[in-house]
């Protein structure tokens, strides 16, 4: 299937600055279909200073312009199961002779069902999920995640912790992390045929050196496969 998913992007970098998203499927580079990551690197050789992308987000397609350079995001080819499969070069040959449109209805399907399966992937902390009960232990899975602190933030953090306030800028960081790990928990946990992440713990740690301060949040849990009980 013709594009490539956002699987992650840096929140200062030129694509979140031009307004994409994770999970967001990028269809064209200017004229270029994208078929895999190292299309999307040619892509970028234009040397133009503004680029167009087709980007397909659920039932949108939006056009939107990134400046040259770095676009600052982790891609991986649209996920499908059957994308490695042995003769895939004919099936991608096979869509250069369909209309744009069925091309772009299919691949907004593929996304719809793909976000659909993510967004019911249960993740809890405890040890099980009331109703439901484990047929399978697939494995343990981890998600790491690193965010800058500057020190501004930290700074106007100690005020507020000495006037009994709260620091809405830290709060804000510690939630992004949160929240990536566990979409990215749920996206491991459906790469390895799991339904569920039980026992997920968060651990959080601060890195200092050279004048940065940085956030490490780790989050680790196991993979399993659930049925509701009977």
């Amino acid at each position: 299937m013709p594009g490539i998913v956002i699987v992650d992007l840096d929140p200062n970098g030129r694509a979140a600055k031009a307004g994409l998203r994770q999970h967001d499927c990028i269809y064209k580079y200017n004229d270029t279909v994208l078929m895999d990551t190292s299309g999307l690197i040619a892509a970028t050789q234009t040397g133009r200073t503004e680029n167009i992308l087709t980007v397909i987000r659920r039932k949108e397609v939006l056009q939107i312009s990134v400046s040259a350079g770095s676009m600052g995001v982790t891609v991986q080819p649209f996920p499908i199961p059957d994308i490695h499969i042995e003769g895939v070069g004919e099936v991608i040959k096979s869509f250069a002779n369909q209309d744009e449109q069925k091309i772009i209805a299919q691949v907004q399907a593929e996304q719809e069902a793909y976000l659909d399966t993510l967004a019911n992937i249960q993740v809890t902390t405890a040890p099980s999920l009331e109703g439901y009960r484990v047929t399978q232990t697939i494995g343990i899975i981890t998600s790491e995640h690193v965010e800058g602190i500057n020190i501004l933030v930290d700074f106007f953090a100690e005020i507020r912790d000495i006037t009994g306030g709260r620091s809405r800028t830290l709060q804000s960081v510690l939630r992004h992390a949160r929240q990536k790990c566990i979409a990215e928990l749920r996206m491991e946990a459906h790469s390895i045929g799991a339904n569920a992440v039980i026992g997920v713990d968060l651990d959080y740690s601060e890195i200092s050196g050279g004048g940065k301060n940085m956030l490490f949040l780790v989050a680790s849990g196991t993979a399993v496969f659930i049925e509701k009980n009977q």
